[in-house]
């Protein structure tokens, strides 16, 4: 009952709100402590789906009764940040980007996952200059034709 009337206070309209306003989250064994708009702030989202949908007893618990997911925790992080306000950010040369996108799958959030896919761009650069030097490379001679090449042009 102690629970059920601050919860109300701070809800307002949404009385019949069976979570409290501030959650307690242990992700892959980090703790995170966030409010619960936060957690419903994207529709359709796995979250979303945990904190609207679902009976608050149907939910796995921690030994210390904080709701727990079985993902990586490290990476909740800026899945978390993502759903305060839908902005990206990840720090400088960010190597986990594809298990951050398998992590937006899981979490079903599609906008995350489009701003973690691959620019097309950048794959075609990427792509395009293995591919012109590969043949000159495994070819024979390919320094010996360079090198003649260079020598042709500077002579006068």
């Amino acid at each position: 009952m102690a629970l059920a009337d601050p919860a109300g206070c701070a809800k307002g309209s949404e009385d019949n709100n069976p979570f409290p306003d501030i959650i307690e989250l242990n992700v892959g064994g980090q703790v995170y402590i966030t409010r619960h708009p936060t957690l419903v702030s994207v529709p359709g989202s796995l979250l979303w789906e945990m904190f609207t949908q679902k009976n608050v007893r149907s939910l796995a618990r921690d030994s210390k009764g904080r709701f727990f997911v079985d993902r990586d925790g490290f990476l909740f992080r800026y899945i978390l940040d993502y759903m305060r306000d839908r902005q990206l950010v990840l720090p400088e040369h960010f190597p986990e980007r594809g298990r951050l996108q398998r992590e937006a799958e899981y979490f079903m959030l599609p906008e995350l996952v489009k701003l973690l896919a691959p620019k097309l761009s950048e794959q075609n650069s990427l792509g395009d200059d293995p591919c012109q030097s590969d043949p000159e490379e495994l070819s024979p001679g390919a320094d010996t034709g360079r090198s003649l090449t260079s020598a042709a042009a500077a002579a006068p």
